[in-house]
């Protein structure tokens, strides 16, 4: 039989206070505490990030596809008219004559060589800076091997540019039948001149 130091303690491993299971509660409960928060945080950028994407593809994908298909040509100084059925056919000279009465927007066109088929042109719809639209619609027809220069004329409000202008081209395309294309363009720069 062993004997029994006088000096030594009692074991107090297993006596030991629960100060040291309370450590590990808490020590558990910030570990959770930790988890649930990283987990908030990446499940909030996730979600915004979300979002984001879906409202790009949402609007900005329709937007962007929209102004696409608006997008138009532009009239300007040595460009055709109606490429489709008339490419020979171009803009010469665009214009402004400005007075205090009242502006006056010329378009001369003029084919480049002499036309293989009878072709006329009608300005259909001028449409002004405002919103006006002029529907006078000036015409010229231009007769094989016909090489003239036609200018089209409109009266604006004082102040006022053409912004777009719509165009029909009609051609012969057999001894009785005629084709025709319409365009309408967005006016470029035009010069401005003083009266």
């Amino acid at each position: 039989m062993g004997t029994v130091n006088p000096s030594s303690k009692p074991d107090s491993s297993s006596d030991a206070p629960t100060g040291s299971s309370s450590s590990n509660e808490s020590d558990i409960y910030e570990k959770w505490l930790v988890r649930i928060l990283l987990t908030l945080a990446f499940g909030l950028a996730f979600g915004i990030e979300g979002m984001t994407l879906l409202r790009s593809y949402l609007f900005y994908g329709d937007e962007a596809k929209t102004s696409t298909e608006t997008q138009r040509p532009v009239l300007e100084e040595g460009g055709r008219l109606v490429p489709s059925l008339a490419p020979d056919i171009r803009v010469w000279r665009l214009r402004v004559r400005a007075t205090d009465e009242a502006w006056t927007f010329m378009l001369t066109a003029r084919p480049d060589t002499a036309l293989e088929r009878r072709t006329t042109l009608t300005f259909d719809r001028l449409t002004a800076t405002n919103g006006a639209e002029r529907t006078t619609a000036p015409s010229y027809t231009w007769a094989p091997s016909d090489t003239t220069s036609f200018t089209a004329s409109w009266t604006l409000p004082v102040g006022q540019r053409p912004d777009a202008l719509t165009i029909t081209a009609t051609a012969t395309s057999a001894p009785d039948s005629t084709v025709s294309a319409t365009r309408t363009m967005d006016v470029g720069h035009v010069p401005v001149r003083m009266q």
